[in-house]
């Protein structure tokens, strides 16, 4: 049943009942009255029912489909030299563009790292790359399809995608936003700048940078670093033929711990922008407690020592072994590194204790043998560790007897001890609460022999062979220093957790950290307060990279918060909040660290500063920020790489002022479509009004009458 006949239905029931109301009525002014509320009963039914309804009304018209043709404007940095986007703006607010809205579809996008639409009041020219043909690929691969007129290039033409002009197979038109340059245009990038990775205060270093110039053959360039407005340091490249790539290294001295910012400037013309002035931060750690290991051998116990003294991050390890006819610096990772061991009196002075792993005692002369020894007795932290080289040498007497806490030569034999822990081991602070439920430790494979102990000396550790327990670990006070001996050299075995172990690091682990705290005790109070490490994945990064914010609680125990709010200021003073939450990572020395880390973005050139505080811990953190080289600043236009582009699509070049010859190459629409248009008739407000008001009228003339 069509809605025409439901309606037709309804209105003839209207009718009836319009009828049936007259019936038996005798006055006229019943019938008057009865015909007023009937009529506006029933239009009120009749209104109802053609919204119930829904009629419409179609039509059928004929329209032409306009082309699709898309705009694409270079939005990279590159365009705010000279008069480029003012130009630019130009063009989309000209006649010709207004004109061609009429007969074609312009879509506005913008060019940068990638493809972005956009509206052109919306393009702001800050982009740090320019990657016209990759711009322009996807563009005909993703709009390009049936339909498309082509498109149009508003650029400089200077691509940092590389490779050549791209050929479409759409028509491409080229708006000149400036005339081509005549002359050879000399240019100087900076590429990279690599700050000290492990910078000491106070320590000269030094920082790297790579450059590239064009233009410049023959010619010194200076190459400068400045902070707080003073130059620092200087250098000078030069150029022997157009693109090469050199690389300098600038000496610097950042003296206390923290961020410190400068800035890069190459001093010549032909520098690009960024290169005139590039900022970068050079991040001193708080340097904690020093302590000196000498290794006799890149072996077992030597590696897993290492790594013990390092777990604990307010300690600046410096390892030495015997390499060759002298010493060995260990770098990061266990490879030797540059370094001098000096055990002058002066240079252990500054440490807080001395770690020797059995090192033979002809590896030492007898002065710096007893520089070690007045060491400990001056306030000085030392820890011997025992083996079949210098505990059980007869010379042992001669260097440290005096100092020990043992009598030597004390033999080594291999074999197999077990260990135990004495009472006065329980309550010392070297083991304490923490291995009082352990009850089996894994067996030593060596020990050095003693049967006695000096007078001040306490035993904390046995091993036990044959029934017969020797001392193992023993401490004892020496003038205002510490010193321990390890009668062993395979307590790396206790990396394998002991029963009944409850603590998060290892037994092994947790013996060194807590040693080290009795031999040096923390002066600063970092170990029972703990403080907030902050740092950035990188020290230096470009215009649109993501930055990490990482953040280490450095303490004994856990960190006391969830995660960690932070303040991160901009180069231009504002600020926003980042709050970092619980994650882990691998930081450069190759160590899982348990922290709180958060990404930002760093879209400002500059230095960026961040902040945090977790109650009464405070940290500071500086990153620099620098516009991408990738960006081809102060270049002139490359026109031919433009008309190219043109040539190769079967489009045109146009320049200033060519906007109308640019319409009449514009294609006009063809194509024509048939459509049916539908419009609701049921829905119209005068639809509504009367209904309203046939509802009204009949409620306000049966309240007349006295009818209600």
């Amino acid at each position: 049943m069509t809605a025409n006949l439901l309606f037709w239905l309804l209105a003839l029931g209207v009718l009836g009942f319009t009828v049936w109301t007259f019936r038996g009525l005798r006055g006229d002014a019943d019938r008057r009255r009865a015909a007023w509320l009937a009529g506006l009963r029933g239009g009120a039914a009749v209104l109802l029912a053609w919204v119930l309804l829904q009629p419409q009304f179609r039509r059928r018209e004929t329209v032409s489909e306009r082309p699709l043709v898309g705009v694409l404007v270079d939005a990279s940095q590159s365009m705010n030299d000279g008069s480029r986007a003012q130009m630019a703006r130009e063009w989309l607010d000209s006649t010709a563009f207004r004109k061609a809205r009429e007969t074609c579809d312009l879509r506005f996008f913008a060019i940068d790292k990638g493809l972005m639409e956009t509206v052109p009041g919306e393009i702001a020219f800050k982009g740090t790359e320019s990657r016209i043909n990759g711009a322009l690929e996807d563009w005909t691969h993703r709009w390009g399809r049936e339909g498309a007129a082509g498109v149009v290039l508003i650029s400089d033409g200077l691509d940092t995608g590389g490779g050549p002009p791209v050929s479409l197979n759409l028509p491409c038109w080229v708006m000149e936003v400036e005339p081509p340059g005549t002359t050879v245009v000399a240019r100087v990038a900076v590429w990279q700048i690599e700050p000290p990775r492990r910078p000491e205060a106070g320590a000269e270093t030094s920082v790297r940078v790579v450059l590239q110039g064009w233009g410049v053959d023959g010619k010194d360039i200076p190459v400068e670093v400045w902070s707080e407005g003073q130059k620092v340091a200087e250098s000078r490249v030069r150029f022997n033929r157009r693109g090469e790539v050199m690389e300098v290294h600038l000496p610097l001295k950042p003296e206390p711990p923290g961020s410190h910012a400068y800035e890069l400037r190459v001093a010549d013309p032909a520098a690009d922008a960024s290169a005139k002035s590039q900022p970068f931060v050079v991040a001193v750690r708080q340097e904690g407690r020093s302590v000196l290991l000498l290794s006799n051998t890149l072996g077992f116990e030597g590696k897993f020592l290492r790594r013990a003294l390092t777990t604990d991050r307010n300690v600046r390890l410096d390892g030495f072994t015997r390499w060759q006819n002298g010493w060995a610096s260990i770098g990061d990772g266990g490879g030797t590194a540059k370094g001098t061991l000096d055990l002058s009196p002066a240079a252990l002075s500054s440490r807080a204790a001395v770690v020797i792993e059995d090192v033979s005692p002809d590896a030492l002369n007898p002065v710096q043998w007893q520089a070690i020894a007045d060491y400990a007795g001056k306030g000085g932290g030392l820890a011997v560790l025992g083996g079949p080289n210098l505990l059980a040498s007869p010379l042992a007497t001669a260097t440290l007897g005096k100092v020990l806490p043992v009598p030597v030569p004390a033999p080594h034999r291999d074999g197999r001890f077990g260990v135990r822990l004495t009472d006065a081991g329980l309550r010392h602070p070297v083991f304490g609460p923490l291995f009082e439920a352990v009850k089996d430790f894994p067996a030593l494979q060596g020990a050095n022999s003693v049967t006695g102990v000096a007078g001040n000396a306490q035993v904390l550790m046995e091993a036990v062979a044959d029934g017969q327990a020797r001392p193992l670990v023993v401490v004892k006070q020496q003038g205002s220093g510490r010193v321990a001996v390890v009668l062993s050299d395979t307590l790396w075995r206790w990396r394998v957790a002991a029963p009944g172990w409850a603590g998060k690091l290892t037994p092994y682990d947790t013996f060194w950290g807590q040693l080290l705290d009795w031999l040096a005790p923390d002066q600063e109070g970092l170990q029972s307060a703990g403080r907030i490490e902050m740092t950035a994945d990188r020290p230096f990064y470009r215009q649109g990279d993501k930055v990490a914010i990482q953040a280490e609680w450095i303490g004994k125990g856990a960190a006391p918060f969830q995660s960690l709010d932070t303040t991160v200021k901009d180069p231009t003073g504002s600020n926003k909040l980042l709050v970092l939450q619980a994650a882990v990572w691998t930081n450069p020395e190759g160590r899982r660290i348990n922290g709180f880390r958060a990404e930002t973005v760093a879209d400002i050139t500059g230095v960026y500063t961040v902040e945090a505080q977790a109650g009464e811990a405070r940290a500071s953190l500086q990153f620099a920020v620098a516009a991408s080289p990738e960006e081809r600043r102060g270049e002139a236009p490359d026109a031919g790489f433009l008309h190219a582009i043109a040539a190769q699509s079967s489009g045109a070049y146009f320049a200033r002022g060519e906007g109308e010859k640019w319409l009449e190459t514009l294609p006009k629409p063809k194509r024509q479509t048939e459509r049916e248009v539908v419009t609701d008739v049921w829905n119209h407000p005068l639809v509504v009004i009367l209904l309203l008001g046939c509802l009204g009228g009949e409620w306000w003339l049966r309240r007349r009458r006295g009818l209600v």
